[in-house]
Order: structure tokens, then C-alpha cells, then sequence
């Protein structure tokens, strides 16, 4: 497993070119900015309600309230928006968020250094997030029969997807520091 781990750490270091981060960050943005506030507007016209996926873990209650606040419709397109948009804005994302990593401990660590694997970090974000909208899903389609089991699950997997996404920042600002302080050094020299 550690040698197929290393082999899609290197192939992330290889594809880190700026033009492959530009195109990450450019989906990745197209998805933030205009199809998830669309969808997000379709499930939920009235703006009422905080999205499950916006939030740091929710209760069975939370989820049920939303669920009727936005009535059939809203969950009609709910289902859509967390079986298609949702799994592939995890993957477009975790491709940017890899990328990036890459790019800032290429140039902070050398090359056989062990902050190097941390490369594939966010796509821990990506498999809690997907686990987090299968839930969800599987959730839309029972309703309005209720499972307290899956609500706890999926609000687990949100949770989980919030803490790496926190432990990512901190990834990110570390290869960036160091990179700024090895620049610095090489800079003395």
C-alpha cells in the first residue's frame, strides 16, 4: 500500500505543472461560485436554510426540519445536487488541493522527504465528502421515513470532511511558510 501511496504522491508531483494548478483552481472556482449557489438556490429558493453540507455536523432533527422546509421539489433537486454536482466537486477539488500541496512541498522539502506523501492528503476531504453525500442520499430517497443511524453517519462524515479540510489549511500554510523561508535562506546564500 505505501508503494501505491508513493507512486500517486510522485504522479501528483510530476502533474503539478502551473498550467494543471490553474485549470484545478479555475474548476474548481466555476463549481463554487456559479453551479453550487444555482443549486443551492433551486433546493432552497427561499434561502431559509443552511445547506447540510455547509454545516459542521447537524442533528437528525436539523436534517428532518430541512427536509420539510424545502418540501418535494426542494428534495428532488437535493438528490441531484449530492449525486452529481457534490461528487464531482470533490474530485475537481481534491485534484486543485493536491496539486497545490505538490507544487509548495516540491519546492519547501526535499525530494525524499516524508512531508512529500501529505500530497494526497485532501483526497481524505474528497472520500469523507462523497461518504458524507451517499448518505445524504440514501437519506432523500427513504424520506419522509426516517433513519436516525444514517443521519448520525452522515453528519459523522461531515464532521470528518470539516476537520481534514482544517488539517489541509494547516498543510498548505506550512509548505507555503516553508517555501518562503527556504527561499529566504537560498536568498542569504
Amino acid at each position: 500500500m505505501l508503494k501505491n501511496l508513493r507512486r500517486f504522491s510522485s504522479y501528483l508531483h510530476a502533474s503539478a505543472s502551473l498550467k494543471m494548478i490553474l485549470l484545478a483552481f479555475f474548476s474548481q472556482v466555476i463549481f463554487a461560485v456559479f453551479i453550487i449557489p444555482k443549486m443551492e438556490a433551486l433546493i432552497n429558493p427561499l434561502q431559509n436554510q443552511v445547506l447540510l453540507e455547509l454545516r459542521f455536523g447537524y442533528t437528525s432533527n436539523q436534517f428532518y426540519d430541512l427536509m420539510s422546509s424545502i418540501g418535494g421539489i426542494g428534495i428532488m433537486y437535493y438528490k441531484i445536487y449530492v449525486l452529481f454536482i457534490d461528487i464531482l466537486y470533490p474530485i475537481i477539488y481534491c485534484i486543485s488541493y493536491s496539486l497545490l500541496l505538490s507544487l509548495f512541498f516540491r519546492n519547501s522539502f526535499s525530494s525524499n522527504h516524508y512531508f512529500q506523501l501529505f500530497n494526497v492528503f485532501p483526497f481524505l476531504i474528497g472520500f469523507a465528502d462523497v461518504f458524507e453525500n451517499i448518505s445524504i442520499a440514501y437519506l432523500l430517497f427513504a424520506f419522509p421515513t426516517q433513519n436516525l443511524f444514517i443521519v448520525k453517519l452522515a453528519s459523522s462524515f461531515s464532521l470528518l470532511k470539516w476537520g481534514f479540510t482544517m488539517y489541509n489549511i494547516l498543510l498548505m500554510l506550512t509548505g507555503l511558510f516553508a517555501w518562503g523561508f527556504r527561499t529566504l535562506l537560498k536568498a542569504k546564500k
